[in-house]
């Protein structure tokens, strides 16, 4: 019996002191990063580094073998060993340890994740945490999107360690954790709470504040301010107040194309002592943009800062980023790598030589981080080490093409782009063309990439790389062309652009006809006419292309007609000062179409006649009206060679109706074609032909023509303004009294009752019914028309949808009119309706209303998939209502996953992905069950739970 007591008396001190070595406190700040390591699967290696303190808790260190991830998917746990030191972690000096454990997962599919690990406990006499900080677990997270389209990405690896955290009362404070992203990722950093967890257990792990929980500077009395920049990082504690030690937290969030992708966050501990010593003062050079391979060669000083006393100390200086080989052999770019070289140990001032030799494979769009950091070296053990940071800021942009020459070819009206071959011809990459007309000077800064859009180039092609010429075809003669380009960069990640080139301007010269004219004389559907003019050849050498020579006009139908034939006869000419370039063109539909027109110019050769070129398509003025309140509106275009822009156009409006006689009633300044417009009142506002004023009655119908004005501004060609006549067009204003826009209602789903009646889970026609009255006076106070004859009904599958008629409601009934739209897909949709009088004029839509589905989707826990005819099916129980697609997964208890299913309806009869029968047991699972609803964004419905297959 004795031996028994004593015994269990052993094993009690043994669990007693298990227990207190389990909970022993060591802990000062930590990160956690992951990486995506396969192509084909969401498999990840999460890496925690953790900084503990050696003084107080050491045998609690060296018993911290291992490391329990949480990977937020509700099923996943790795206990992770320590894997740096053989083992034992690392001693990195001022009583710091330094370890690290890494775990390998693969999630089953893509989601936003939260890997989280906790240890307990966070070392004692922790100044803003609430009650015993010894007693409080240490706890840190990353959350991430699992994505395909995210390619092999990585969270930020913090490269400057969580350990040169000394700061002294009084002194400003600064550590900048120098956070790399290796996919080029934009970075940015906030501050948020220090956070809690169990060590063991994944279920209880919240990441909850720890009580009592404030910022350093908001323990002592006195104030300070504590600050992270979102830029750079800098965490900066301007001044410390009083002593002790203080943890605090941030963020690193990731970002790319504006989506967060990433958050990481670092917990960690400053120490504030009182000690005659002050941090030394680095010096780095100023940020900048240089293109790719530049080499770059800086010194970077370093100078201590007398204590109180006069002392000054020597320095070691010291240097991380994502631009060296570090010492294990890790790269996170590819060669060549940068240098540093300085002393250890260098008395003040000390110094630093930095160099790298940068190439095509380090261009990128975010710049590069390089953390210069300064310790100072007291040589009393009794006096902290401090030290100074910072950052500087290295972007590696894409070199502008170099030589860009244009060469011009009149007579087959192309220009021709010839360059340099390209120095950075990386895989992915291709070269952009801009043109604009007119030339423009422009210079870049060493830091502007990429072509503004303010400069009014337009994208014209994108060629390989590796190309060195371009032929930019179907120009306009006369035209000054400006030309561009730059090369566009891609990862399959992130993009980059290079600096522009230097413009290349030229221009393609006349050397024969223009156009000058295309007007209409009359207007008629059978018997229209139009009178078309050009000019003779310019800048023709005669000795070239020699006489006799000929004129051939073509036609095609529209403003933009395309399919040309020849309407005129063979026209001869002698070039001499005989009207051979003038045209009639007759028995044109002018009321219903516009006319395109264009001149083919021949000369003689040894094969006879040649045709040497056609001039620039040229349009007759097509006018366009539409009948408004006591008012028609009118607006035209013409698409020409020459320029109807900024000039002054001409309205005629005929004077009685049938008699042939226009008034000209306005002149129209006019800017952009979207300019060329004209609403007519009634007014006369040009006098010199007399004024004609007319009622602008609804009884009434008028009738309208316009005339442009433009020019091509070249003295060479004769005359230099020309004036076309469109067609006549006529119209009917409106009355001033109009249909007012309906009032709508639609019978909403009550979703409550909906789901609990069993009656409606099968159905295959679903009613909106619409009501609606039409009001007497509209929102403004004005009255209604009350002679409505039709409501028009139109539909669509969302509000801002394209929307449809679906129905009409003719001898209306007042005071309300109803409507019922059958569908045979659901309920959803949007609705609303128009009147229409006896003028055939037709209200403003009422307001838009809208029904929505009422979406239902249940899971059970239990089938028995025995073949008897009951619950052999894993299915939505009752009523799944508007389900558009499910995602669903079934994994065993071991994690592994055993079936898939993605489609419309859920059907599990108990097999697995090959179709074979699974064990009875428990089964877990997770779906996605996306409904279809009014709102395309409504979140999809994710649900987790356990499955008991029985037989």
């Amino acid at each position: 019996m004795r031996f028994k007591q004593f015994y269990f008396f052993v094993l009690g001190l043994f669990l007693i002191l298990s227990t207190t070595e389990s909970f022993a406190t060591h802990m000062r700040g930590g990160e956690i990063s992951v990486k995506r390591i396969s192509s084909t699967s969401f498999t990840y290696e999460f890496t925690l580094t953790i900084y503990c303190d050696l003084n107080t808790g050491f045998r609690a260190w060296q018993d911290q073998r291992d490391a329990s991830f949480c990977f937020g998917d509700g099923i996943g746990s790795i206990r992770a060993p320590r894997i740096n030191g053989g083992g034992n972690g690392e001693d990195i000096g001022n009583g710091i340890g330094k370890g690290i454990y890494k775990a390998i997962y693969t999630y089953a599919g893509a989601a936003d994740y939260k890997v989280t690990v906790a240890i307990s406990n966070r070392n004692q006499g922790v100044r803003n945490i609430g009650g015993a900080s010894d007693a409080v677990a240490f706890y840190v997270e990353t959350i991430f999107k699992v994505n395909p389209g995210l390619g092999l990405n990585s969270t930020p690896v913090l490269l400057n360690p969580a350990v040169d955290l000394t700061a002294v009362v009084g002194q400003k404070f600064i550590h900048n954790p120098n956070a790399i992203d290796v996919d080029g990722d934009s970075l940015a950093y906030k501050l948020t709470f220090c956070r809690r967890g169990d060590q063991d257990n994944c279920t209880d792990r919240k990441g909850d504040s720890v009580p009592g929980f404030r910022q350093p500077n908001e323990v002592a009395t006195t104030p300070s301010s504590f600050t992270i920049n979102a830029l750079t990082g800098d965490l900066i504690w301007d001044v410390p107040q009083e002593i002790g030690l203080y943890n605090c937290a941030f963020y690193v969030e990731e970002w790319r194309n504006g989506v967060l992708i990433s958050i990481t966050e670092r917990d960690m501990q400053i120490e504030v002592k009182d000690a005659d010593n002050k941090p030394p003062v680095i010096k780095v050079p100023d940020d900048i943009c240089v293109e790719a391979g530049t080499l770059i060669s800086q010194t970077i000083t370093a100078t201590d800062t007398p204590s109180n006393s006069g002392r000054v100390d020597n320095m070691t200086i010291i240097s991380t980023g994502a631009v060296y080989r570090l010492p294990d052999g890790t790269t996170f770019i590819g060669p060549q790598y940068a240098t540093f070289t300085s002393t250890a140990n260098q008395a003040s001032p000390a110094s630093g030589r930095f160099v790298w030799q940068t190439g095509c494979n380090h261009i990128r769009q975010e710049p590069y981080d390089i953390l210069f950091k300064a310790q100072d070296l007291p040589r009393s053990g009794l006096i902290p080490s401090l030290v100074d940071s910072k950052i500087w800021k290295i972007r590696i942009v894409a070199p502008r093409i170099k030589n860009l020459k244009a060469t011009g070819d009149a007579a087959n009206k192309t220009i021709t782009l010839t360059w340099d071959s390209y120095t950075c011809q990386n895989v992915g990459s291709e070269i952009v063309i801009y043109r604009k007309e007119g030339c423009t000077n422009y210079t870049p800064n060493s830091c502007d990439t990429g072509l503004p859009a303010s400069l009014g180039y337009v994208e014209v092609a994108r060629v390989p790389v590796s190309s060195t010429s371009y032929v930019d075809k179907n120009l306009k003669r006369n035209t000054d062309y400006s030309y561009r380009t730059v090369v566009v960069f891609t990862n399959g990640i992130n993009k980059a652009e290079s600096i522009v080139s230097d413009q290349t301007c030229t221009n393609l010269p006349i050397q024969m006809s223009v156009m000058t004219n295309v007007t209409v004389d009359k207007t008629d559907a059978t018997t229209g006419e139009m009178t078309v003019k050009w000019t003779r050849p310019l800048g023709l050498d005669k000795n070239v292309f020699k006489g006799p020579y000929q004129y051939r006009l073509s036609r095609a139908t529209g403003l933009n007609g395309t399919n040309f034939v020849q309407v005129s006869p063979n026209i001869d000419t002698d070039l001499s000062g005989k009207a051979d370039t003038i045209f009639v063109d007759k028995n044109l539909n002018t009321t219903a179409n516009a006319y395109t027109y264009r001149i083919a110019f021949y000369y003689t050769s040894n094969t006879g006649l040649t045709l040497l070129d056609s001039t620039d398509k040229a349009s007759s003025v097509r006018l366009a009206a539409t009948p408004d309140k006591k008012s028609v509106r009118l607006t035209w275009q013409a698409i020409v060679p020459w320029k109807n822009e900024n000039q002054i156009h001409r309205v005629y409006r005929e004077t009685r109706s049938g008699s042939g006689v226009f008034n000209r009633i306005a002149d129209v300044p006019v800017t952009t074609a979207g300019t060329f417009a004209f609403t007519d009142t009634g007014a006369d506002t040009y006098a010199a032909d007399g004024i004609a004023l007319a009622k602008m009655s609804q009884d009434s119908s008028y009738c309208y023509k316009v005339e442009t004005v433009g020019t091509y501004g070249d003295a060479r060609i004769k005359p230099d303004i020309y004036y076309n006549f469109s067609q006549i067009i006529c119209a009917t204003p409106l009355s001033d009294i109009v249909p007012c826009a309906p009032q709508l209602t639609i019978d909403l789903l009550d979703c409550d009752k909906y789901k609990k009646d069993n009656t409606n889970c099968d159905l295959t026609s679903f009613e909106n019914k619409l009501t609606w009255t039409n009001p007497d006076k509209s929102a403004s106070g004005s009255d209604c028309t009350k002679d409505i004859v039709k409501y028009t009904i139109y539909y669509a599958e969302s509000s801002d949808g394209t929307y449809t008629k679906v129905g009409e409601v003719t001898s209306p009934t007042p005071p309300a009119q109803t409507f019922t739209h059958i569908k045979n897909d659901s309920y959803l949709g949007c609705y609303y309706v128009t009147a229409t009088d006896k003028y055939g004029t037709e209200s403003a839509p009422s307001n838009k209303v809208c029904k929505d589905n009422c979406p239902s989707f249940e899971l059970p826990n239990v089938f028995t998939p025995n073949g008897d005819g009951k619950n052999d099916i894993f299915q939505a129980m009752r009523c799944p209502r508007f389900v558009q697609s499910v995602i669903f997964s079934v994994y065993n208890r071991a994690g592994q996953k055993v079936y898939d299913y993605t489609g419309p309806k859920l059907a599990w009869n108990g097999t697995d992905t090959n179709g074979k029968e699974l064990p009875v047991g428990t089964y877990f699972y997770n779906a996605e069950v996306k409904f279809l609803m009014l709102d395309l964004s409504y979140p999809t419905v994710k649900l987790k739970g356990w499955i008991e297959l029985l037989r």
